[in-house]
């Protein structure tokens, strides 16, 4: 039991220079995976607007929503991981990103 004790705590300590990439890439996938639904509900609406007014607000969405929701969404994800009780960190991150892999898996078939 020590062993796997021992373990966790020192892939805490190497995973510790890592959260803010670690963060940006939960953030990223998460945006992959559920992008599709923002662009839908944008989609609904912005369906009476003019032809270039949709174009011009899928545009913003695009180029500026996407990149506000990285820049929001990561330093919140590394402050909840920071906050975390290291040992604690490994188990979180590696569920984490199971997580977003089924839940991509399962998308793909729905």
């Amino acid at each position: 039991m020590d062993l796997i004790l021992s373990f966790n705590m020192d892939m805490a300590h190497k995973l510790r220079p890592y959260l803010q990439d670690i963060s940006l890439a939960l953030v990223a996938t998460m945006l992959v995976i559920f992008g599709d639904h923002v662009n839908r509900t944008l989609k609904r609406a912005v369906a009476n607007w003019m032809f270039i007014a949709r174009i011009g607000a899928f545009v913003l969405m695009c180029t500026f929503g996407y990149g506000l929701l990285t820049l929001w969404g990561q330093p919140l994800v590394y402050w909840l991981l920071t906050h975390l009780d290291p040992s604690l960190r490994p188990i979180t991150i590696l569920f984490c990103f199971c997580l977003l892999g089924v839940l991509a898996e399962r998308k793909r078939y729905l």
